[in-house]
């Protein structure tokens, strides 16, 4: 019988140290407000948090708390039926600032220019951080390699990228609707892509979504075009 139980003792120990490896020490102080769950009458399986409830007095693991009500003002409660109560009058959850000294989360400037341009280097727009002699050496570098520093772009012969789907099935999303404020600008940036040559009409059965993102700080309201698809 001894045995027994010491066994169960030591059973139990193991369980409580299983328990409490997330366990919490949780403290409240006499005057600091706090819920409290209690049952919901007719509905003995129902809860709810009541309150805000002042604390009278701290035990070890209960709490004498003021209810406030007249049939039974206090009442001694354990911890694991508090949780603190927080003033929003002491939270911020706000904080305004004058527009005018507004900063911008991007720090990095425009590096284009926001009309059509040309492909022509004179578009580029260079940092005001940097000193005359460095933006003529800048205009001068972009002008001397003018076939590669370009506004618009391209496409390269030098290297290609191959998805090998091996013997996978095709993944096909299903067509869906597009705002109606957005196709013109989903028509336009296909066309301009096939313009440039950068795509090329597929038959392929491979098929991902497309999704126009606003681009930050954008004035014109412009979008940036994105292919994707998700996987798991």
């Amino acid at each position: 019988m001894k045995k027994a139980t010491k066994n169960l003792q030591a059973s139990h120990e193991l369980q409580k140290q299983w328990h409490d490896q997330k366990a919490v020490l949780t403290q409240y102080h006499p005057g600091q407000k706090v819920w409290v769950l209690e049952t919901v009458a007719l509905r003995a399986l129902q809860d709810k948090w009541s309150g805000p409830h002042l604390i009278v007095e701290k035990g070890e693991v209960t709490y004498l708390v003021d209810l406030g009500t007249a049939r039974s003002p206090y009442r001694v409660l354990h911890v694991n039926r508090l949780k603190p109560y927080y003033d929003t009058a002491d939270l911020t959850l706000l904080m305004a600032t004058d527009e005018g000294q507004e900063k911008e989360s991007d720090p990095l400037p425009d590096l284009f220019s926001t009309t059509e341009a040309d492909g022509l280097v004179e578009g580029v727009v260079l940092a005001d951080c940097i000193t005359a002699e460095q933006k003529d050496n800048c205009i001068n570098l972009l002008g001397q390699f003018s076939d590669l520093f370009s506004l618009i772009p391209g496409t390269t012969i030098w290297c290609e990228h191959t998805n090998n789907t091996g013997d996978s099935l095709p993944v096909k999303s299903k067509i869906y609707r597009q705002p109606d404020h957005v196709r013109d600008c989903i028509k336009q940036e296909v066309q301009k892509m096939l313009d440039l040559g950068v795509i090329e009409p597929s038959e392929s059965p491979w098929a991902s979504p497309v999704v126009l993102v606003p681009k930050p700080h954008s004035k014109d309201g412009k979008r940036t075009f994105f292919g994707f698809v998700l996987t798991t």
